[in-house]
């Protein structure tokens, strides 16, 4: 078992990959290939394995009748085949998750279509490392299965259509098995992608060359100074920002809660006790709300990534920045 010591303030030794400070360090940076292949390959499907990748731009326009809107992937890659990879991270709940998975993933198969009008391209997988979980799901049959593969089939016989678009969720929030309970390759990878920021130690059963070239890329000791001002400057303003808007989330619901019993009491009516707290709660200090996300979005912060921090709908902060 390999051990690692941590300095006096006891840091963390790793990145925390569930953050986007974290994200960004391990899978932006070139030299992680490897890695970035390995966790790759233990989610897609058996048939489907990586070989070389191939970076390409998180920045992309928008679909053929938008062309002027911009959105951002968290990881983007093609391997020799002309396949496309997306990986995106999601640590906290967002309304419409799902439905932007599935538009993100859309959007990339376009793309290539796009360039020749010919409908023989390569497929796209997106792989979604999620910190939250996928409600209503029925856990007789799912209490033991943490990764969900989506793509075209025929409702009744299950016949597979076509794998043009296939969509996998890793549910990182319900995996709670420990190091020594892990028998297989996913299960591993699933644990150190959701531990990995936390460890002090490398369990026994990581020590393999591969999850040895994971601990390598996530050990704060082996980064360069620029790199770890720029993952400390991430994260900093990550807890900061977050701080914040709790902070004024919290404001907001004393201030509804407050409003809403003033009201009940004076009008003497349920209803009017319900209408001050739900005005109280929309108000919830709209003013600094507006700052943080103004401020999100200059350090180059797309809507969508502000939403998936803040959860606050997309709507509401592209009408915020629309009066900036």
């Amino acid at each position: 078992m390999n051990s690692f010591t941590a300095n006096k303030n006891s840091d963390p030794l790793f990145v925390d990959l569930l953050s986007n400070g974290g994200f960004k360090a391990v899978f932006g940076d070139v030299n992680n290939k490897d890695v970035v292949m390995s966790i790759i390959n233990v989610l897609l499907p058996s048939h489907r394995r990586v070989v070389d990748i191939e970076y390409l731009p998180t920045d992309q326009e928008g679909p053929v009748l938008d062309l002027n809107k911009e959105f951002q992937y968290d990881f983007m890659c093609r391997d020799a085949s002309g396949a496309v990879f997306i990986v995106e991270m999601q640590r906290y709940h967002e309304e419409y998750w799902f439905k932007r998975c599935v538009s993100y993933a859309s959007r990339a198969y376009d793309r290539q279509n796009r360039r020749g009008g010919d409908y023989d391209v390569p497929p796209v997988y997106l792989i979604g490392l999620m910190g939250t979980e996928i409600k209503h799901r029925d856990m007789n049959q799912w209490q033991d299965r943490f990764v969900s593969e989506y793509t075209f089939r025929e409702k009744e016989s299950n016949e597979l259509l076509d794998e043009t678009i296939v969509i996998i969720f890793a549910e990182l929030a319900r995996f709670d098995k420990a190091a020594e309970e892990c028998l297989t390759e996913q299960e591993r990878m699933l644990y150190l992608l959701k531990n990995i920021g936390s460890m002090k130690i490398q369990p026994e059963c990581f020590e393999t060359q591969t999850y040895g070239r994971i601990f390598e890329a996530c050990r704060l000791a082996g980064f360069s100074e620029e790199k770890r001002i720029k993952y400390d400057s991430d994260m900093n303003d990550e807890r900061r920002l977050k701080g914040q808007y709790a902070a004024y989330r919290k404001i907001g619901y004393a201030e509804g809660n407050a409003e809403g019993r003033a009201e009940g009491r004076e009008e003497g009516r349920e209803e009017g006790r319900a209408e001050g707290l739900a005005e109280g709660l929309a108000e919830g200090r709209s003013k600094e709300r507006s700052e943080i996300i103004v401020q999100l979005h200059s350090k180059g912060m797309g809507p969508e990534q502000i939403s998936e921090m803040l959860d606050i709908a997309q709507e509401e902060i592209q009408s915020i920045l629309a009066k900036k």
